[in-house]
């Protein structure tokens, strides 16, 4: 036997009506939800699942009937689970019906519910059921419990241990229910499964269960299981046991969320999102959050190409969808930023993160620096870019960059930074350093020792007509510099980046 934990009777469902063609119709109730313990040790569990509900007879019921003639403790079923639970359903609760149809109360002081599940079954073979599946669900609610005439009650039972079934289709179940009035756990005619009958197909997936198709347990088995002679229609459509399959649906989750490029501009047009799903195969499909619909729309295949719309926070969503084995990805977001131009950032207050500015440095992985790396420091605010700076004790030289990318709007532009060239230019530490501004590449102001006098004593504003560049059309503007590894370092800082309108600037409202 494998035991599982844990189950819970649970009042669950509303006052139905039921009929019979043995016995006039009648009202099954419940009037108390019961509280249940397991007979049996634990099991752990190794996955984090999902339960999904596959099968489910009671939903969409039309009628309600109980069996009235004896014995009806062991009922069975088959169950075709359709295309609604996948090639291998690992079942991970099932919900079961208990029908009290005695004339007077009666007190119980435990009741038990014992639930087989069967990987086949046949209405021509003996045994109808074969192939048991390795688990036998026994769970026990504890009294004193009363139950009243016309009374049902609904019980669920979870699994903490799934069972996997073979199969999606010619399934069976067979469940019995005992009760203890004093003199043990017995069998009683009074304790019956619930049946259902109505229009509506019992089963949840493609297939559905035949009409008037059910057993009962006639021959008096105590196996849980049936011989073809105990097959019984009961006069109804549709009819079965009021059962409840859930299926245990792994948890899979969306990695690795990003934009490329990172950091896109208005002038980019577009740029593209990926994702990595988890192990259901489905794609990861991207949409933009509603509030969102100014600034981007979401095209392409599974909407992975975002098309820009205006400057803004883009906030894109991932999801995918589960299947039969793995639950639905929680939904996944990400904000991207686009800008409308050159230049963000230019004084380097977002610091090492490269929000902005992409950075290299071939001996501190960045050139930017704060309070914590001595030098020179800022022209103004915390930061700013140190190029250089080292000596030989790295035996090596240094080579850094920074470079950022962005639309400049069409018309008459200056590109402006603040330099300090903070080494001796009398005996450079190395001759041949030099600081390069580069636009797309080509190279638009160049520093070294020799022509460095200017910016020598301070920060200095360094100021380049850009115009030809200006059309509004995105391009890579790039600060680099070389030094060697020398006694003595050079130092070359940076601060204070942006670019003006040639209008602004000519009438003083730069500087």
């Amino acid at each position: 036997m494998k035991y599982l934990l844990p189950l819970a009777l649970l009042l669950a469902a509303p006052d139905v009506g039921a009929a019979t063609k043995e016995s006039a119709q009648q009202m099954l109730r419940m009037d108390r939800p019961l509280t249940a313990q397991v007979v049996g040790a634990l099991q752990p569990q190794s996955t984090q699942t999902t339960d999904v509900l596959v099968f489910d007879s009671y939903t969409g019921a039309s009628a309600y009937l109980t069996t009235n003639s004896s014995p009806r403790t062991f009922m069975g079923m088959p169950v075709d689970l359709g295309a609604a639970a996948g090639s291998s359903p690992m079942i991970s609760k099932i919900g079961v019906y208990l029908a009290y149809s005695g004339v007077a109360p009666q007190e119980y002081s435990r009741l038990r519910v014992s639930v087989q599940l069967w990987n086949s079954w046949s209405g021509n073979a003996n045994p109808v059921f074969s192939n048991p599946l390795d688990s036998t669900v026994i769970a026990d609610a504890v009294g004193p419990i009363t139950l009243y005439p016309s009374t049902f009650i609904p019980i669920q039972i979870s699994l903490l241990s799934p069972i996997p079934l073979a199969s999606l289709s010619a399934h069976g179940v067979v469940i019995n229910f005992q009760g203890n009035t004093g003199s043990g756990l017995q069998s009683s005619d009074n304790l019956t499964p619930l049946l259902r009958s109505g229009a509506v197909p019992v089963a949840v997936g493609a297939n559905a269960v035949a009409d008037s198709f059910g057993y009962r347990n006639v021959s008096g088995r105590t196996d849980f299981n049936f011989a073809d002679t105990d097959i019984i229609g009961f006069g109804q459509p549709n009819q079965a046991l009021a059962l409840q399959l859930y299926a245990a649906l792994i948890s899979q989750d969306i990695l690795f969320f990003a934009a490329v490029p990172e950091n896109p501009v208005l002038g980019d047009g577009t740029f593209t999102v990926s994702a990595m799903g988890g192990d259901s195969g489905n794609p990861v499909v991207f949409s933009i959050d509603p509030v969102s619909a100014g600034v981007c729309a979401a095209g392409g295949t599974n909407g992975e190409t975002i098309s820009i719309l205006a400057a803004g926070t883009c906030t894109v969503l991932a999801d995918q969808a589960g299947n039969t084995t793995y639950a639905a990805a929680p939904q996944g977001s990400l904000e991207v930023d686009i800008a409308s131009g050159l230049v963000r950032d230019g004084g380097f207050e977002a610091g090492y993160v490269p929000t902005y500015w992409a950075q290299t440095s071939t001996n501190f992985e960045t050139p930017l620096c704060n309070a914590n790396c001595g030098g020179a420091g800022p022209r103004t605010g915390d930061n700013w870019a140190w190029f250089g700076g080292a000596v030989d004790e790295f035996a090596i030289a240094e080579a850094a960059a920074l470079e950022q990318r962005g639309l400049i709007t069409a018309g008459p532009k200056f590109l402006k930074f603040y330099v300090w060239w903070s080494s001796s230019i009398v005996a450079p530490p190395d001759p041949a350093a030099f600081f390069h501004v580069k636009m797309d590449g080509d190279t638009i102001f160049t520093l070294t020792p020799a022509t460095a006098a200017a910016y020598n004593a301070g920060y200095t504003l360094a100021t380049v007509n850009i115009s030809a560049y200006a059309d509004d059309k995105v391009h890579f503007l790039r600060f680099e510099a070389n030094t060697a590894a020398t006694a003595v370092s050079t130092d070359i800082n940076l601060d204070d980046v942006s670019i003006v309108d040639d209008r602004l600037f000519g009438n003083g409202f730069e500087n």
